[in-house]
């Protein structure tokens, strides 16, 4: 006969090894079907929510999609006053001799084309009167030469980007000021990095492993806008017709000017702007900031 100690210790062991083998109720088919039903339920839950908050922040009066007569305005913008000067900061983390697209986005304080033409300028037209929802659902955004498409990118709330790499090598998109849960690589050749922003505001599209490799992104409650290029040239389309505000905006030094059209049915009303920059009032207004904080 076997002495008691080891018949309570088999004892045990076949206990410990019966509660092994009995399946868990958390991994049982009808707990696992209920944990999917749930998270299925949250995911719907989320979306109800977020479709609910952009229907409140770009429609807030209910309104009807407007379907009136549309017209719109085109134009040029230029830069008159002081040459870009070099930003020692980004020069600093520009790689020496390697992606010249990224040197010529981001050394000089703004990019200008010939004729003095400005660009990545924000151009808007607000104050018409009808609710415009926007006409696409995403805005592609391609990462090439250790760049994005432009300094600036605009969009509407609710939209999308999506961050296509044209390159052979991978990027890691991430929109700073939003929450971040899982690393995110647009691999070459592969499909697009989704990236949402959680509601309007200005944000910064950056890539996680390049300093310097940034845009900032301005998403708006409104889809009657638009951003130039090296030309300057914009053309805003689908507005209601009459009164409305046309503004343009040089984030890169500030500069702010609006113009009053009234548009027409069927035409795009012409509108130019000339933006003064003076090297001495920028630097006069840089000095005037507070030094962040030392950590």
């Amino acid at each position: 006969m076997p002495p008691k100690r080891f018949v309570g210790l088999l004892g045990l062991a076949l206990s410990w090894a019966g509660c092994q083998d009995a399946p868990s109720p958390a991994t049982t088919p009808g707990a696992t079907a209920d944990k999917t039903a749930q998270a299925f339920q949250a995911s719907d839950e989320a979306e109800r929510q977020r479709r609910q908050a952009v229907e409140q922040s770009l429609n807030p009066k209910g309104l009807p999609v407007y379907a009136g007569p549309v017209g719109g305005v085109r134009g040029v913008v230029t830069v008159s006053g002081d040459p870009p000067p070099l930003v020692p900061a980004m020069v600093a983390k520009l790689p020496a001799d390697a992606c010249p697209r990224a040197h010529d986005l981001h050394r000089k304080l703004y990019r200008q084309g010939a004729g003095r033409t400005l660009a990545d300028v924000l151009v808007t037209v607000t104050e018409y009167d009808g609710f415009v929802p926007p006409s696409a659902e995403a805005i592609r955004i391609e990462a090439r030469g250790c760049a994005f498409n432009g300094r600036i990118i605009a969009m509407t709330f609710g939209q999308r980007l999506d961050v296509f790499n044209l390159d052979a090598q991978a990027y890691m998109p991430r929109l700073v000021g939003t929450p971040s849960y899982a690393l995110r690589v647009a691999m070459p050749g592969g499909g697009p990095v989704p990236i949402f922003a959680p509601q309007a505001g200005q944000y910064m599209l950056v890539d996680q492993t390049r300093d310097y490799m940034r845009a900032d992104v301005y998403v708006l409650n409104y889809p009657t806008f638009a951003v130039t290029g090296l030309d300057g040239q914009f053309e805003i389309g689908n507005v209601p017709v009459g009164d409305v505000k046309v503004t343009a905006y040089a984030p890169a030094f500030g500069k702010v000017m609006d113009r009053r059209v009234t548009l027409q049915a069927g035409s795009l009303a012409s509108v130019s702007f000339e933006l003064d920059f003076s090297q001495k009032e920028y630097e006069a207004i840089l000095q005037s900031k507070p030094e962040p904080a030392k950590q």
